[in-house]
Parts: C-alpha cells; structure tokens; sequence
C-alpha cells in the first residue's frame, strides 16, 4: 500500500509526514523544502510518500514533474491532500484535478487554528458533501489527529482498487470554469475576512522587512547578529567545553595504551589518527548547532521567503530571480539540498546558473577552517571576519555568474512567482528537528568519511612506499605533498602539509582541519600554535580565500553531476579551482603591498 501526501507549498506536507512517520524530515516555512521524493513507513504493510509541492497538474518546474509522475505512473493507492484552510479556494484548485483522476482521496485540512483565530470559519460536514470526499480538520497536527488521517485512507482504499484515469492537459486550459466551480463549492459554507490580524500583522512586519531600501541591510544586521551569538557568546563556550572533554579522554586511553604496552603503531594510529583526526572536527559540532538553531528560527517563520522576495529585483541583473534565492540561502548550510532546490527554478538556463552561484556560498562545513584560523589572527574581529567571509563569496559568485550571463544564450524569462508564508512563531519541535537533523549529518560524517580519510592519512604520513614505519618527512604523503606544493608558493602557502589538507579537503571540508591535526601530530588546543608558526597574516588570508572559492566537496559534485551531467559538473570544478588560485595569489599580492606601507 502506498500513500502520497498531495499539495501545495507551504500547505504542512512534511509536518503530517514527520508524525506519520516519526521521521525527521527538513521543516522550513518557505517553497523549496522538499525537492526530492521522500518515503517513510507507517508498517510492514504500507508506505508513506512525501511529494515536493505543486499548485497545479499543469506543471513547469522540475520539482512540479516529479510530483506528477509520481502520482500518475505509480498509482498511489489513496492521495492524502493537504489543504490550507487560510487559502482553502487556491488549494481547492488541485484538489479537484485530483479528483478527476478516479484515485481514493483523503483531505487533510490545515491550519485550522489559524483561521478560527481570525474569526474565520469553514462548515466541514457540508464541504465533505459538497466536494465528495472525506476532511479530517487539523489544528497542531497531533499523533491523534494523524491517526484519524491514516483510519480514513485505510477505510478507502479498502472500499474499492485506485486506477488513476489518463490526464489531459488540454481540458484544464479553461481555469476560469474550474475557478467558478470552487466558488459553487464554498458558497455559503467558507467564511475567511479580507481583513484580519494574520494580515494585519504580515503587513506590518513587511512594510519593514522587505522595504526595497532597508530589506538587504536589515538582512545583513539579522546575519551579523547570528554570527556574533555564535562565534563569540555561545559557540566558544560551548566548543572550549568539548575540546576539554575530548582531550581528556584522550590522556585516558593513551596513558591506559603505554601502561600496558601497546605496540607503538597502534599507540599513534588511536591517538594521532583517531583522536586528532575526528576530535580536531567533533570540537566544533557546538557552533554547527547554534548556527544551525537561527537558521532553522529564520526559515520556520518565514523571513527566509521574505529574503527571497527582497532579492528577486537585484538578481534579476544577474540573469537569476528570486527563486534562486532560496538556493543561495541554502548553499550557506550544504551546497547538495541547495543543488537539489533548484528543481524548483523553470527556467533551465536560470537554474544552470544558479547551480553554478551555489558553490560560491561558504558551507557549513568549512566553518570549523575559519574558527581556527579567525581565532588565531582576527580573536577581536571573529564576527565581522566570518561575515566577512561569507560577503566576499557571494559578491565574488555574483560577479562570476553576471559574467556568464553575458555569455550563456538567453532564452525567455520565466515569471517569478513566490508564495509568502504567513509569519509563524517557530516552533520547538520544528527547530529541534532541523538542528537534530544537522547534528545526527555532521556526527554520521564526522564517524564516516572524516574517520576513513584520517585513517587513511595517518597511514599515508607513517610509511613509505616499503611500507616501513618512518618520519612524516619521509612518507608517502610527504612526497606526494612536496611534489604539489610549488604550485601553491605564490599564494603564500607551500608547506606540504597545508597543501595536502586542501587535498583531503575534496572528500569533505571538514577533513581539512582533522588532515593539519594528524600531520602536525597536535590536538585541536595546541593547532593553532603551530599554524601560527606557518602562516602569516597575509598567507592565512590568502588560504582562507582559497578553501572559501575551491571546488565543492565530492557529494556536491556528484549531485550537479546527477542534475546536469559530467560535463557541467567538471567544468564547475576546474573553474572553481581556477577562480580561487588567481583570487588568492591576487590577495596575497594585495595583501603583502598593503602591510608594507601601512
């Protein structure tokens, strides 16, 4: 048994699925959340599908497509639609196409808390007779309530089989009749005021928000705000903490291996491999999560569409809308859902480009590099240095995409058309989830990848090509390092070691910091001493510009690989490289003349 949970954006989809399901799917307040094909199971009999939201059969973008496929080439055998009650005429407009497809339908109808607090009304019993299908009312979405879901799908899906009818596009031409048919339907039975206070208050909070003069610097304060909290309140306190009790437990088990005599290679794999490796990374789960927290307080009331809306006219110049935005903002936390979200975008050139902008957009995995270099050479500026940071890789993604635009074929613009959430207090369960989310991600990677790259390294640094135990100097890492790292001399880095971390660095940001901690044979408290040794001020600038500016991580790659092709996806590599070789070395020249005369 299959069942597809139907409906529009922001309509509470992915909140119904998550308490089917006790999943913990991405909740967000604005279009875009879901963009893939998510399943859970309800029991060994029967599946839940999470479709991404479509306001229409008609379909235009790709996210749209999948949904339609979905339910016309596999056949769900009962849809459960969600409907908005505060905007139940619109949401009615895919119900109908719905129902003309002959499948079992369930609707679920949401956000009936909202309404009834703005004196609006909806006579449930009479539309069930109306519209000819079942309503469960939902309010907070309870276990009780999805329960009631789930009862009713399976009461109808046993009554009679689903064969889902051929759909003709041609018939839907006329949405005017079909519009006028919705009217019939909630005629004297839907009461929702023009004016209420949802309304009222949305004006209000938009008026300053998204006023075309203050919207971007309201933006950017609201961001610094985030950083400071952060990096110089929260994150360091938090991260100091973690550091001690990593470091603890390791003087325990190296103590307890030279107590009883353990081979000295396995002494050095546990705590130069291990310890260092993934502590050097696990010490900075702390800021991951309190960044993570004001996102997720951003997106799940609603202001991350706001940003959208306030970014679609300077975009525009670039070739991109506002719907891009929504990717952008995403590339700040993983450039793979920012990937995946452009499903969203009509336009295919719109979405090359925007594909191409992603990378730009200085992911959450590359924070722990700039904590420990900001700390060691910006302590007093960590929050303007980290906006900073991510300022110079938007503005230098948006110069790169303006240029392409100018190069790549234009075609017709798409319309840019965006739904604005209702303001919604966030909610503890929804930010749970999200920063759980995050948490659960960058552990799993941390015990993975992170893990399988430290051992690997570790093994690469203490033999040589014999396989005989040696000095770092002499390994099969070092070698391979002295051979690249002359490449790096006019950036102002050539030390091998830096130069194999950026290396190790393909497979995931992270491993950047965990490859510097295994090769200088240091833990993450006393890393910072010997970077301090082996960069300067103008080198460390230049590095960081680098890492911000070079190839995404191979997840990354393989997803544009899989929305585009191979091509594409390596020649956003190459050129990546390419941009951040020339920008750093202009940096380090910048750089170098500036502190000479002042």
């Amino acid at each position: 048994m299959i069942y597809a949970l139907v409906g529009n954006q922001n309509c509470g989809k992915t909140t119904i699925f998550n308490e089917i399901t006790n999943m913990n799917q991405h909740i967000g307040n604005f279009p875009g959340v879901t963009v893939d094909i998510k399943v859970g199971k309800i029991n060994d009999n029967c599946e839940i599908v999470d479709l991404p939201g479509l306001y229409s059969l008609n379909t235009y973008t790709k996210e749209e497509k999948i949904s339609k496929e979905f339910i016309l080439n596999h056949k769900p055998n009962v849809i459960i639609n969600v409907v908005d009650a505060t905007n139940i005429e619109r949401n009615l407009y895919l119900t109908l196409q719905l129902k003309s497809l002959g499948v079992p339908i369930v609707i679920a109808l949401n956000f009936l808390d909202e309404l009834e607090s703005n004196k609006g009304k909806i006579d449930i019993l009479e539309l069930e007779k109306r519209i000819g299908l079942p309503i469960v009312p939902l309010t907070t979405v309870t276990k009780k309530e999805v329960n009631e879901i789930l009862v009713k799908a399976n009461q109808i899906s046993n009554n009679y089989t689903s064969i889902i009818k051929e759909y003709d596009d041609v018939t839907e031409k006329n949405i005017t009749k079909k519009y006028s048919d919705i009217e019939k339907i909630c005629y004297g039975i839907v009461f929702i005021p023009q004016q209420n206070k949802i309304k009222k208050k949305n004006y209000k909070i938009d008026k300053l928000l998204t006023n075309k003069i203050l919207g971007i610097p309201i933006f950017i304060a609201i961001m610094y705000i985030i950083f400071y909290l952060t990096f110089n309140v929260l994150g360091e306190y938090f991260s100091d903490l973690i550091n001690l009790g990593i470091a603890t437990v390791k003087d325990l088990v190296e103590n307890f291996l030279i107590s009883h005599h353990t081979n000295k290679i396995i002494q050095t794999l546990i705590i130069e491999g291990i310890f260092n490796g993934i502590g050097a990374v696990l010490s900075f789960l702390p800021i991951i999560i309190i960044l993570y927290f004001f996102l997720s307080l951003l997106e799940d009331s609603g202001y991350m569409t706001r940003i959208a809306f306030i970014l679609d006219k300077p975009l525009s110049k670039i070739g991109l809308s506002g719907r891009s935005a929504v990717a952008i903002l995403l590339g700040f936390g993983c450039s793979v859902p920012a990937i995946l979200s452009t499903r969203t975008i009509q336009s295919e050139r719109e979405r090359k480009l925007t594909m191409m902008l992603v990378p730009f957009m200085s992911c959450s995995a590359k924070i722990p590099i700039y904590a420990i270099f900001i700390s060691l050479f910006f302590e007093k500026y960590a929050s303007f240095a980290m906006l900073l940071i991510y300022t110079i890789g938007a503005i230098i993604g948006i110069i790169i995409t303006a240029i392409l635009n100018k190069i790549i074929k234009k075609e017709q613009n798409a319309t840019f058309i965006m739904e604005l959430p209702n303001y919604r207090f966030p909610t503890f369960k929804n930010t749970w989830l999200l920063m759980w989310n995050k948490t659960k991600e960058f552990i799993e990677k941390a015990f993975s990848i992170i893990f399988i790259s430290s051992m690997a390294i570790w093994f690469l640094k203490s033999f040589d090509t014999n396989l005989l135990l040696v000095s770092e100097e002499k390994s099969m890492l070092a070698q391979i390092g002295q051979k690249i790292s002359p490449i790096f001399k006019p950036l102002g880095f050539s030390d091998w070691r830096i130069v194999t971390s950026i290396i190790t660095g393909i497979s995931a940001k992270e491993t950047v910091i965990s490859t510097l901690s295994i090769l200088t044979k240091t833990s993450i408290e006393t890393l910072p001493y010997i970077l301090s040794r082996i960069f300067t001020i103008q080198s460390s600038i230049s590095f960081i510009t680098f890492i911000l500016l070079y190839t995404p991580c191979i997840a990354a790659i393989s997803t544009i690989k899989k929305e585009f092709n191979l091509k594409t996806a390596i020649m956003i590599s190459v050129n990546q490289c390419l941009i951040a070789y020339f920008i750093s070395f202009a940096i380090y020249r910048l750089s170098n003349l500036l502190f000479y005369f002042f």
